[in-house]
């Protein structure tokens, strides 16, 4: 959802889109094309996960963490196929919620919603946390509790500020950004080749449920790429280019990632114990500047994404408010700055208090979990015809049923695989996942009961206004 959304105070078609006030529909300009989806599922994809998670997995499971990057891939792959077919069925915005609810109905259709703002909110808590992690590598105050979170802090009040305010400002600089922040890691994976250890490729003995904490840990590095699926109605082609960039974007990062945690293993002869992991790779590549310069590229890339959380999150508590699934207070506009101020407000403060409490690998495991229950939603939808309902029928003239079972397997063995992943979930990542899934819960029936929200839906059903 755009910063430049209109006050709350607009007309809805009998689609529940904006109206002029003419009654014709307001569609979204079609300015999207294969490439420039790429780049951004690139941009969205490639943040704080690369520059922290190789020295986890190897503490898990040593140099066969290689073996878990190629795990990860396949899974993530296969959701991103599952995802292409979904996307080659609709025309219509609205990503998951929009497949999920289509196939399974209005509460999962929410759930869906819900489970991403879950996702985000403990991303954005993980960035920020791995923020200070970087800085206190660095700079020894910063790794001490009070240095440390005074960091969290100062990186969340600015991260917070920008999305009150408004991003419209950054939005030219973010593709610059993501070449500068994807070329050291190129540049690093092809240096770091001259500096390779053939000894730290020594395979060493581990439990088979380390092996999948590694690959689940794993899938918080990778995920971003559903973002792709949300904007159809700005692409020029979206059923064709759609799945194209969800495929193209998972290569790419599988094509980056492999090699930089090749060359980190070869490198770094206790990379588990390592905290800035690529910093040191690149202290041993281009000295003490290296250093510096990796340090800035990994802080600053995870502040960056931290804010890209931070606005996904607080933008799709305003579209659930919009559609009465959540009290209005919790997704309303500012008058002046058009932004949800208090969802940016509530997410950003919670956030904070996440990633001074817990540690980096809890946060980003309670974030991939939460997001692989949505992608086993997507590839559970894929396997079956949607359901006939208004604003979320399939395009016309499109086969809605996947046919024959060679198309049926791969969304059914990712499901499978993702279910496997969720079992190497600790006991206190599930009840955290749990307790947010019931406060949605909640918040949903609360509102479904609400005279209120009856009223709205049945004025939206008959094409009526909304206030």
């Amino acid at each position: 959802m755009s910063d430049r959304a209109a006050p709350a105070a607009s007309r809805r078609g009998p689609d529940g889109r904006a109206a002029a006030p003419g009654g014709q529909r307001i569609e979204p300009l079609r300015h999207l094309g294969r490439f420039r989806l790429v780049a951004i599922g690139i941009n969205s994809v490639i943040g704080g996960g690369i520059f922290i998670l190789p020295a986890e997995v190897a503490g898990l499971i040593g140099p066969t963490s290689i073996v878990a990057y190629v795990v990860a891939g396949v899974v993530v792959i296969g959701v991103g196929l599952a995802l292409a077919s979904l996307a080659s069925r609709y025309e219509t915005s609205g990503g998951p919620y929009l497949y999920v609810r289509g196939a399974f109905g209005e509460f999962a259709g929410f759930q869906t919603g819900w489970l991403f703002c879950l996702a985000r909110l403990t991303a954005m808590a993980g960035l920020v946390n791995g923020f200070a992690r970087y800085l206190g590598a660095l700079l020894p105050w910063a790794a001490d509790p009070i240095g440390r979170a005074a960091a969290i802090i100062a990186c969340s009040a600015v991260i917070i500020s920008i999305n009150m305010i408004g991003i419209r400002q950054t939005s030219g600089a973010s593709n610059l950004f993501a070449v500068a922040k994807v070329l050291p890691l190129i540049i690093l994976a092809i240096g770091g080749l001259f500096f390779l250890h053939a000894e730290n490729f020594t395979p060493q003995s581990f439990e088979g449920m380390s092996f999948l904490r590694a690959v689940l840990l794993l899938i918080f590095a990778f995920s971003g790429f559903e973002i792709l699926t949300v904007p159809a109605e700005e692409s020029h082609r979206p059923r064709r280019d759609i799945p194209f960039a969800v495929i193209a974007t998972i290569l790419t990062v599988c094509a980056i990632y492999l090699p930089v945690h090749l060359v980190a293993t070869g490198m770094l002869h206790d990379l588990a114990s390592e905290q800035a992991p690529l910093a040191a790779a690149a202290l041993i590549l281009a000295g003490p500047i290296g250093r510096y310069a990796m340090t800035f590229i990994a802080a600053t890339s995870m502040a960056g994404c931290a804010l890209i959380s931070l606005v996904g999150g607080t933008r799709l508590m305003y579209s659930m408010s919009s559609a009465r699934q959540i009290p209005g207070w919790m997704g309303s506009l500012h008058a002046a700055w058009r932004t949800p101020v208090r969802a940016t407000l509530l997410m950003g403060v919670i956030g904070t208090a996440l990633a001074i409490a817990s540690v980096y690998s809890t946060l980003a495991a309670i974030s991939a979990g939460t997001r692989l229950l949505v992608y086993l939603a997507c590839c559970l939808a894929c396997l079956r015809a949607p359901r006939s309902a208004s604003g979320v029928a399939p395009s016309a003239g499109r086969a809605v049923e996947p046919s024959g079972a060679r198309r049926r397997m791969i969304p059914a063995l990712t499901a499978i695989a993702i279910m496997a992943l969720l079992c190497a979930l600790k006991g206190e990542e599930i009840a955290g996942g749990l307790a947010g899934i019931a406060i949605g819960t909640v918040l949903y029936f609360g509102m479904m009961l609400s005279p209120g929200a009856r009223r709205g839906r049945a004025a939206e059903a008959v094409g009526g206004t909304t206030p």
